[in-house]
């Protein structure tokens, strides 16, 4: 599904999965994807243009919450920036009805 021009969220902060997820950077690029990479790791924040940089000193456990919030915030402010509205996405009906 990588395909040129796509853009690609890449949550990556420090731990036991940034090596696996930093590898994922010159395959992406390759394919002709654009990373955006979220993470508090200096040296992966550096190989892209496109980051959202984290704070250090989080521990391992709780890096997830601040990683997804700033992933989620940078969605929202895109699709305002776009003039779309975050709460009436296109192709999502938020009524479920059962007979």
């Amino acid at each position: 599904m990588v395909g040129a021009g796509l853009p690609v969220v890449l949550c990556a902060p420090s731990g036991k999965t940034l090596a696996e997820l930093s590898a994922l950077v010159p395959s992406l690029r390759q394919r002709g994807a654009r990373p955006l990479v979220i993470s508090d790791a200096a040296a992966l924040l550096t190989e892209v243009a496109d980051n959202l940089v984290l704070p250090t000193g989080i521990p391992e456990w709780l890096s997830p919450l601040p990683t997804v919030a700033a992933g989620q915030l940078w969605a929202l402010f895109l699709a305002l920036a776009k003039g779309l509205d975050p709460d009436r996405p296109r192709g999502l009906n938020k009524v479920t009805k059962t007979h």
